[in-house]
């Protein structure tokens, strides 16, 4: 393990549901750190700096009653950390959903320096509208 303060940090940040504590994440972000996230929900785009990543989860929380993870593994490659994680949300408007995500950091000098979370946006945007999210069956295979 290359990077055991920053693993240690987004194990805190990332598992438990309703234990997530991002403090020592926004420690080992570095000042100029690039994080992303798709722009087909209201609070997506690109933020730049620390202050604009802690505005990010500011905004999707007043979106959210609550929005926990629960991280399915941390993983090391190279100059990269991954972190499979299971969301659970429940909307101010009384919708819940459960969403698997992906967050993909990369790492130099002992510091994050971009993020990004991959997610499935129809179902966040689907309770955000104030519905269900919608499931489709799967295809009929001949």
């Amino acid at each position: 393990m290359t990077n055991p303060q920053i693993i240690e940090a987004c194990r805190k940040a990332l598992t438990g549901f309703e234990k997530n504590d991002k403090t020592d994440l926004l420690n080992v972000l570095a000042d100029d750190v690039v994080f992303e996230f798709s722009d087909s929900l209201p609070y997506g785009g690109t933020y730049n700096g620390k202050a604009e990543f802690q505005a990010f989860w500011k905004h999707v929380y007043q979106e959210y009653e609550y929005f926990n993870y629960d991280a399915r593994a941390i993983l090391e490659a190279e100059d990269y950390v991954i972190v499979p994680v299971i969301a659970r949300a429940k909307t101010k408007r009384g919708f819940s959903m459960e969403n698997e995500h992906l967050f993909l950091f990369r790492v130099r000098d002992g510091k994050i320096v971009y993020g990004r979370i991959y997610a499935d946006t129809a179902r966040g945007r689907d309770v955000l509208e104030g519905r269900e999210p919608r499931r489709f069956p799967k295809l009929q295979l001949s």
